[in-house]
């Protein structure tokens, strides 16, 4: 499935602000851009699909708008 990939903060600075890549589901997309960008494989950060935060594996369609945010601290 081809899904747009936006990303924030110092991911964006790794991988630029938007992107698409093809992926089945999002571990199959964590794989991918761990490959394609060498610095995210021991980074934590937050994956949302179509603006749902998600933790665990989630199956991408057509289309999809995946979010990639790095870890954020409240105050």
């Amino acid at each position: 499935m081809e899904v747009k990939v936006i990303s924030f903060g110092k991911i964006a600075e790794i991988t630029g602000k938007e992107f698409s890549v093809s992926a089945s589901d999002t571990e199959a997309l964590k794989k991918q851009l761990s490959g394609l960008f060498p610095q995210l494989a021991d980074m934590k950060y937050a994956v949302a699909v179509n603006k749902k935060i998600t933790e665990e594996n989630t199956v991408l369609n057509n289309s999809d708008t995946v979010a990639l945010m790095p870890p954020y601290s409240g105050g």
